[in-house]
């Protein structure tokens, strides 16, 4: 590969020119010159030195992408098919852009800080953050920061955030099953936060009793564990020959598809014992047989859209509405029957 100044003698200009041009330094540097510069950078086939280009400048090419949680025991967070889902979106449009993502998983706030004064990031993205962390780090970061799925506390900063009508979604699922005859179902989530994602879906659940005069009770909403043989205990538990609840509904197809798994081991009849449904309509909702009953949300246009809130505030632009809301869609498939009357 050829050397900054092997391009400038080529290009018939100084080092420094070339240096301004790899690091964007291009005000005074004229059309003509900066198209020539950049035409043999291509040809050569230039690579830049990054730790160069960082100690140059106050930011860098990297934007960085964190999942704020806590993986299930022996697991990793990237091995449920939605967070690969949204990462890959995510990356896809960082890369467009001419941007490089960054990856990392904690669920420490002291980490988002390091990583962030290391690495001097042009921009940050943050997946399922608490609203008590999400408040601590919006007032240490200087950095452009897009959140992913986050409910704020009410503590008077501006969030650029990018949602999902989770209430919604929860009310959905939930009228469907109501339709089929069941009444006695069960909620599964691996978190309780309140408020947060899954307890919003809850919510909508409630709403959707509510509609038929009918009332769901707080202890019908179930935290799973992060083990993976403590949840066969609890799938036992739930799939008895005379079980306590005609459906159970997972906020996550991770965890609906390993239940269904847990039944057909067992000989266990799904939907005839016992109603699966999930929530993300991901790749083990398809595949799982039976097929899941599910909430459809586009993973694509929520990473475009959190990129593209990102971009806009890298740029210094003023965002009219901070925050976005994605639909959600109903995916009906064979894993509910319906109640005997």
């Amino acid at each position: 590969m050829a050397t900054i100044k092997q391009i400038a003698e080529k290009a018939g200009v100084s080092p420094t020119t070339v240096a301004n041009v790899i690091h964007g330094r291009t005000a005074k540097v004229s059309p003509s010159t900066l198209e020539r510069v950049r035409s043999f950078l291509a040809s050569e086939k230039y690579a830049p030195n990054m730790g160069a280009i960082m100690l140059a400048r106050s930011s860098s090419r990297i934007i960085g992408v964190v999942i704020f949680r806590e993986p299930r025991r022996n697991e990793t967070v990237l091995e449920d098919p939605f967070s690969s889902m949204i990462i890959g979106a995510i990356e896809r449009e960082i890369r467009e852009a001419g941007y490089y993502m960054m990856l990392h998983t904690t669920d420490h706030e002291e980490d988002i800080l390091r990583l962030v004064a290391k690495w001097k990031l042009a921009g940050l993205i943050l997946i399922w953050v608490t609203g008590e962390m999400a408040g601590i780090l919006q007032r240490s970061l200087e950095t452009p920061v897009v959140f992913i799925d986050c409910i704020f506390d009410d503590d008077g900063q501006e969030y650029h955030n990018v949602a999902l009508d989770d209430e919604q979604g929860g009310y959905e699922l939930t009228k469907y099953l109501l339709s089929m005859g069941h009444r006695r179902i069960a909620y599964f989530a691996d978190s309780g936060t309140w408020p947060g994602t899954a307890t919003m879906r809850f919510e909508g659940a409630k709403r959707a009793y509510a509609e038929l005069a009918l009332s769901l009770p707080d202890d019908r909403f179930k935290i799973l564990s992060k083990d993976y043989d403590e949840r066969q205990k609890t799938y036992g538990q739930l799939t008895v020959s005379d079980p306590p609840y005609t459906a159970l509904a997972f906020f996550s197809d991770y965890y609906a598809a390993e239940a269904v798994i847990y039944c057909q081991e067992r000989g266990i009849e799904v939907p005839g014992r016992v109603s699966v449904t999930g929530f993300d309509d991901n790749l083990f909702a398809r595949l799982v047989r039976p097929r899941l009953t599910t909430v459809y949300q586009d993973a694509f246009l929520r990473g475009h859209q959190a990129v593209t809130m990102l971009l806009a505030l890298m740029r210094g632009e003023t965002l009219e509405t901070p925050s976005v809301r994605s639909p959600v869609s109903l995916k009906i498939r064979e894993s509910v029957g319906r109640v005997p009357e």
